[in-house]
């Protein structure tokens, strides 16, 4: 697939320490043309990384140079959870990342990458291009931190997670090193689990040395290339915790005022196209992943019992109405967000879950 030419096709509706600006090369502005740097939460080698090259390139090669973009990924000019410190700064004018690595930023901003049992990626999109989401993250999460927001990506239905050990009730969650972000993580810390907060490049590190005793990630293909399989092979799901996650690319407000129509535009569509991309890469790619995982390399798939399933979902139903009352912006989204799923339960009910259920009578062969 040619990720460049897929992005312009695209036709979907557009506490770390801060980081001095003299260590980032300088923006360049002459005759109208702008140079952004943006930095990045996930390393290069990746599926994410790979994208934000092609995000990067598809605004440089539409805008005809007008509007330069170079990506610089994790450890490149910062650490990963720097990032959004460095755009604050002013170090940098554009960042890349996952809502909720800003948490200690915002009480609201977790909710805008995913809400444990919310909503599918389907939905997802659908309330962010014609739901007013968009404009919902940038009024009570990003605006108030001097940025712009736009979607980059998602992961599609993520995986529960690996575990050293078998999890089948809730006493075995007390006490667990586990790494989880967002707001499945404060879920998980009211059952007694020790939740630890990493950003990618570190996750198989710890996992090998034993610093936690499992972690989510994303899915059997994002897992597999992280090298997870090796240390651990208990491989659970749903992922409860994220049913799909959005993916935020942020930019300095003044940067992004002081774009025309036109580039504001192109940048639109180039996230956009980001945020398609992704999704469908992932979907196309996750079941030989996952039939790899579990045919080449011993992985054992195994599923939440009704039992964890039903305690962690009562726990969420109390815990999310709690966090979400730390703030006014923070329950004004959150409302946002459940009123969207209120108004699609019906329908995805009776379309997809129904056909899903259908389609395992239909043994469909090639000819």
């Amino acid at each position: 697939m040619n990720r460049r030419k897929f992005l312009k096709n695209s036709s979907i509706a557009g506490g770390a320490t801060a980081v001095a600006a003299s260590t980032f090369p300088n923006p360049a502005i002459s005759q109208s043309r702008k140079k952004w740097n943006v930095v990045s939460a996930f390393g290069k080698a990746g599926l994410l990384g790979q994208a934000l090259e092609e995000f990067a390139k598809f605004v440089t090669s539409a805008s005809d140079g007008k509007l330069t973009i170079k990506a610089y990924h994790a450890g490149e000019l910062v650490k990963p959870f720097e990032a959004m410190d460095a755009v604050q700064s002013g170090a940098a004018q554009m960042g890349y990342g996952a809502p909720y690595y800003w948490a200690g930023k915002s009480d609201s901003i977790s909710f805008v990458a995913a809400m444990p049992y919310g909503l599918t990626a389907q939905e997802q999109n659908a309330w962010l291009y014609y739901g007013k989401g968009i404009e919902q993250a940038d009024k009570y999460a990003y605006n108030p931190l001097g940025l712009k927001f736009l979607p980059m990506g998602n992961s599609g239905n993520q995986m529960g997670g690996w575990y050293a050990k078998e999890i089948n009730t809730v006493k075995d969650l007390n006490g667990l090193k586990f790494r989880m972000p967002g707001l499945g993580g404060e879920i998980l810390k009211t059952f007694g689990v020790n939740v630890i907060l990493l950003p990618g490049v570190e996750v198989l590190p710890a996992l090998t040395s034993g610093a936690i005793d499992g972690t989510e990630w994303i899915g059997p293909a994002a897992d597999m290339g992280k090298g997870l399989h090796k240390v651990v092979k208990n491989y659970y799901y749903p992922g409860w915790h994220e049913p799909a996650t959005i993916l935020d690319g942020f930019i300095d407000m003044n940067e992004w005022d002081n774009l025309d129509n036109n580039l504001k535009e192109i940048v639109k569509r180039g996230a956009a196209g980001t945020n398609l991309y992704i999704l469908s890469r992932f979907q196309a790619i996750n079941n030989n992943a996952l039939q790899k995982l579990t045919k080449d390399h011993g992985v054992k798939l195994r599923s939440y019992s009704d039992e964890l399933l039903k305690a962690i979902g009562n726990r969420a139903a109390e815990v999310l109405p709690q966090i979400a009352s730390k703030s006014s912006d923070a329950k004004a989204l959150y409302n946002e967000i459940v009123a969207i799923r209120e108004s699609m339960l019906d329908w995805s009910t009776y379309a997809e879950a129904a056909f899903l259920e259908a389609r395992k009578a239909a043994n469909m062969r090639r000819i």
